[in-house]
C-alpha cells in the first residue's frame, strides 16, 4: 500500500480486515494525505491543511470511520443548516428534517433570495432528476435550466465552487449533478454537514492505530521509489526509508534503500507521482500516460486568532467576498470564549494563491470588517497562511475522460485516490470509495 491517504486506509483497513497481510508505506511523518492537521505550536489547537468537510451522504466514509471507533469525532448536524451573510445581512438555508426532497425546497423557500431566483432554485431541482449531457460545464447546465444571475451567486455559485473546487465556468456538470443527488434527494439525512471535534490528521491518527490493531504495518516517512514488475506482475515496492523518531533525526540517521515483497499494490498517492512509480516502458501506456493530462486546483486557508469572539456560527458562507467560507475552529472543537480560532477558505484559488500571505490575511480581515459589527473592536493577535497548490484535481469535462479506474495492465498494480473514476469529485468520499474498489479488485485477483 502506498500513501497513507483515505484512499491508502480505505483500502488497508478493508484488506487487512480481510486477514491480507498488508504494509502501508507514507512518505511523510503523519498520516492523511491531503486532509491531514498539525499542532500549531503557539496556540496548541490543531490545524488542518484546508478545513475539509464531510455529509451525511459520505456512506463510505462514516463506516470507516464507524469500523476503526473514531465515531466520537464527528460532530452531526440534525439537520442541513448554511448560514451566509453579506451586505444584506444575515441569511441562512435551513432545511427541516422532511423527506427528500421536500426539506430542500422549504429550506430554499425560507433563503432571502428574490423570489424569481426562488423560482429558478426550484426548477434546477426539478431538472436535477435527469442526468445532464456529457462534456458540458456546469454554467452551461445552469443556463439550461434557466438559472438567472441571482440565483447563481446568491445560491449554486459559492455552493458548487466550495463541492467541486472549480468555477461553474470550469467544472463538469456531471459531477455536481451526481453530488447534488446523493446529498439532497435520497433523505434529510444525507444532506446534514458532518465536522470534525479535532483535526483530521488526529482521525487518520485512530485509522491507523486500527490498522496497526489488526496486525497491519505502517511505516512512516517511507518514500516510495518503484514498484518492481517482473513478466508483467508486481513482485514489491522498493523505497527510502528516512530517519522516524527524532532520536534517529537527532543522531543524524541516514536514509536506508528498503525493499517490501508484494503480491499486490494500490498505489493511493497524487495522480502526478503514478508514472514515476512504474517501469518507464509502461508510462507512455494507458492509463499512466493520460495522468499527464489532469491538473490540479488550488485551495487557500487562512487561520486567524482574534482577541474575542466575532463570529457566532460554526460555519458561515461570505456571499459576494473572494474568501467564501469561515469555520469557527475553536467552536468546533468544543472551546468557546476568547481567542477565537477562525479558518477561511479559498476554493479554486487560481488568484489567491500568488498574493503574499500580509495580503490574504488583510482581505480575510476585511471580509470580518465588512460582514461582521463585532469586529469594530477586534483585534488579530496571530495568523497563518496555508496553500495547497494542487489540492484536487481540477474537475473540468476533459478531465473525466482521463480519470483511471482502479485496474491497470499490470497484475497486481491497482490505483486508488480522488482523482480515479470515482463519478465524483475530489471529495473525502470518492477517495474512500476508491480504496474500497482498489480492496475488491485485489481480492478479485487472488
Amino acid at each position: 500500500m502506498i500513501g497513507g491517504g483515505f484512499a491508502g486506509m480505505a483500502a488497508a483497513i478493508a484488506l487487512q480486515e480481510r486477514r491480507h497481510e498488508v504494509v502501508l508505506l507514507e512518505r511523510r511523518g503523519v498520516l492523511g494525505g491531503r486532509a491531514t492537521s498539525y499542532r500549531d505550536a503557539v496556540s496548541g489547537e490543531d490545524v488542518d491543511n484546508g478545513t475539509h468537510l464531510m455529509i451525511g451522504a459520505y456512506a463510505a466514509t462514516l463506516d470507516l470511520v464507524a469500523r476503526a471507533g473514531a465515531l466520537d469525532l464527528l460532530l452531526v448536524q440534525d439537520h442541513l443548516r448554511i448560514d451566509y451573510v453579506d451586505d444584506a445581512g444575515p441569511s441562512a438555508l435551513d432545511c427541516p428534517p422532511l423527506p427528500a426532497p421536500l426539506h430542500l425546497l422549504a429550506g430554499v423557500l425560507g433563503l432571502r433570495l428574490p423570489w424569481r431566483a426562488r423560482g429558478q432554485a426550484l426548477r434546477f431541482g426539478l431538472a436535477a432528476f435527469r442526468r445532464p449531457p456529457g462534456g458540458i460545464t456546469l454554467a452551461e447546465w445552469l443556463r439550461r435550466t434557466g438559472q438567472g444571475p441571482e440565483a447563481r451567486r446568491l445560491l449554486w455559485d459559492p455552493l458548487a465552487t466550495a463541492i467541486l473546487n472549480e468555477t461553474p465556468e470550469r467544472a463538469a456538470a456531471v459531477l455536481f449533478y451526481n453530488v447534488f443527488r446523493e446529498a439532497f434527494l435520497r433523505s434529510h439525512a444525507a444532506s446534514r454537514l458532518v465536522f470534525l471535534r479535532r483535526g483530521y490528521g488526529q482521525l487518520h491518527e485512530r485509522l491507523g492505530r486500527y490498522l496497526e490493531s489488526r496486525g497491519g504495518v505502517v511505516r512512516r516517512r517511507a518514500m516510495a521509489e518503484a514498484v518492481d514488475v517482473e513478466g508483467g506482475r508486481v513482485t514489491g515496492v522498493r523505497y527510502v526509508q528516512r530517519a522516524r523518531s527524532r532520536d534517529e533525526i537527532r543522531a543524524g540517521t541516514r536514509p536506508a534503500a528498503e525493499r517490501v515483497a508484494a503480491e499486490a499494490v494500490v498505489a493511493a498517492v497524487p495522480w502526478k507521482a503514478v508514472p514515476p512509480l512504474v517501469p518507464e516502458a509502461a508510462r507512455s501506456q494507458p492509463p499512466f500516460v493520460g495522468l499527464a493530462g489532469l491538473r490540479g486546483s488550488p485551495i487557500v486557508s487562512i487561520e486567524l486568532w482574534l482577541d474575542r469572539v466575532v463570529v457566532d456560527r460554526p460555519m458561515v458562507g461570505l456571499r459576494d467576498c473572494e474568501i467564501e467560507w469561515v469555520f469557527d475552529k475553536g467552536r468546533l472543537y468544543g472551546r468557546q470564549g476568547a481567542p477565537q480560532h477562525l479558518a477561511f477558505i479559498a476554493s479554486a484559488a487560481y488568484r489567491s494563491i500568488p498574493r503574499p500571505n500580509p495580503e490574504l490575511v488583510g482581505a480575510a480581515e476585511a471580509a470580518l470588517r465588512r460582514y461582521f459589527p463585532a469586529m469594530a473592536q477586534a483585534a488579530v493577535t496571530r495568523s497563518l497562511v496555508i496553500r495547497e497548490p494542487d489540492a484536487t484535481f481540477a474537475s473540468d469535462p476533459e478531465a473525466e475522460a482521463l480519470r483511471p479506474g482502479t485496474l491497470t495492465p499490470i497484475r497486481g498494480l491497482f490505483l486508488a485516490g480522488d482523482w480515479t473514476d470515482t463519478g465524483l469529485p475530489a471529495t473525502i468520499e470518492g477517495a474512500v470509495r476508491s480504496g474500497f474498489a482498489a480492496a475488491r479488485a485485489v481480492e478479485a485477483m487472488a
